[in-house]
């Protein structure tokens, strides 16, 4: 049987046009019930798509309320919640007497444990005493630990003033946060804009019960999330070249074509990657990485040269899978590199690098020479990497 995700690696354009309301009725039997082939083929489609398609079939599912709609918003925001680096258990989309009706339980990096509701809408009261009773069942089970969870109410939309209210004046205010899926989302792109792994526990952190009487805590956040920003700015072209070369091409002011080198590289894999970084991209199972960073072009009499930075933090990532490459995009999508990174991590004790008191990171040079690419001159005149150029 040809599932979504096979239609997603076939023909990508066709299912982009689709409503989330028609994919689930191409789905299996197009009934989402615990356990069934149609609720597996969505989530599977729903971990391989780019975020942007997650961010769009939640407000179809908050703007056109079909039939089974709410069921949808639960599986995309569980979704969004395996982006954000939990380890996410999927709940059920009915409970019943012999089973916990959570929506999911979110296991955070430290160990803290979320577990989650999912609300099409807040204007109307909770019984939180519910919510309260699922945490403590699972509890109870030894799934999660008491001193290490708490309760996380997703609000499709953000009418929440309602439910802010009936919690903080109740007995639950300190082990219940309500966040709204567009703020979701919104740390989502920050997360994807991020290559530290210690900036991802700090986000997830936000959304712990935390009181901010003093504020330390949260500026902490904000400062490591803006120096990890600031830090990737590095792997932007930081070289300008000589004023007396004539160029031979138009010189780009920045190099930004991590898109249209990731479509041939998933290509070429023959496997969707998903943004997990700013520059990483991975396979919704994380078995595939791929580390891709891109150059504008420096024109040098006789050869073209191309330079990137690359961090520890990248060759950590890299590290995590035996099925990892780095991707070299050289002037634009037309001239990618990819190569595995047993290969490239080779390479690195011979280059140059950038070392402080806050920072480290490596120089890759790659040349373009009589038709051949050399990454790192450094050694003598380069190795030849022409054969690892995508078609």
């Amino acid at each position: 049987m040809t599932s979504l995700l096979d239609i997603w690696l076939g023909k990508k354009d066709f299912l982009e046009s689709k409503t989330v309301e028609q994919l689930v009725s191409i789905a299996g039997d197009g009934r989402l019930r615990d356990g069934s082939d149609t609720s597996s083929q969505l989530r599977e489609l729903f971990s391989n798509v780019p975020s942007h398609l997650l961010a769009r079939y939640i407000s179809e599912c908050l703007s056109s309320a079909f039939d089974q709609s709410g069921l949808v918003l639960q599986d995309v925001v569980n979704e969004l919640g395996r982006r954000l680096g939990f380890d996410v258990e999927h709940g059920y989309y009915r409970g019943s007497t012999s089973r916990i009706g959570h929506d999911g339980i979110w296991r955070g990096r430290d160990g803290h444990c979320f577990v989650i509701e999912v609300k099409t809408t807040t204007a109307y009261q909770l019984d939180l005493d519910v919510q309260a009773e699922y945490r403590n069942r699972l509890i109870k089970e030894e799934r999660i630990d008491k001193e290490n969870s708490s309760i996380l109410i997703i609000a499709g939309r953000n009418d929440t003033g309602g439910l802010e209210a009936q919690t903080r004046g109740s007995k639950h205010a300190w082990d219940v946060r309500i966040i709204s899926a567009e703020a979701l989302l919104k740390l989502l792109k920050v997360k994807e804009n991020l290559n530290e792994p210690g900036t991802v526990t700090r986000i997830q952190g936000v959304l712990k019960p935390l009181e901010y009487t003093r504020v330390d805590r949260l500026i902490d956040i904000i400062f490591s999330t803006s120096e990890d920003l600031q830090a990737d700015e590095e792997n932007v072209d930081e070289e300008t070249p000589s004023p007396t070369i004539v160029a031979e091409k138009p010189i780009t002011a920045r190099a930004s074509y991590y898109a249209e080198c990731m479509e041939k590289v998933g290509a070429k894999l023959g496997v969707p990657l998903i943004k997990d970084g700013r520059c990483n991209y991975t396979s919704a199972d994380h078995k595939t990485r791929v580390v891709c960073i891109v150059s504008k072009e420096y024109p040098r009499t006789g050869f073209m040269r191309y330079w990137y930075a690359f961090h520890p933090s990248q060759k950590d990532f890299l590290s995590s899978s035996s099925n990892s490459y780095v991707a070299l995009g050289c002037g634009s999508a037309e001239a990618v590199m990819l190569i595995p990174s047993r290969v490239f991590f080779e390479q690195l004790p011979s280059m140059l690098t950038t070392t402080s008191e806050n920072r480290f990171y490596w120089h890759v040079f790659i040349y373009l020479k009589d038709g051949k690419y050399l990454l790192n001159k450094t050694t003598h005149e380069g190795v030849d990497i022409t054969s690892y150029k995508l078609p």
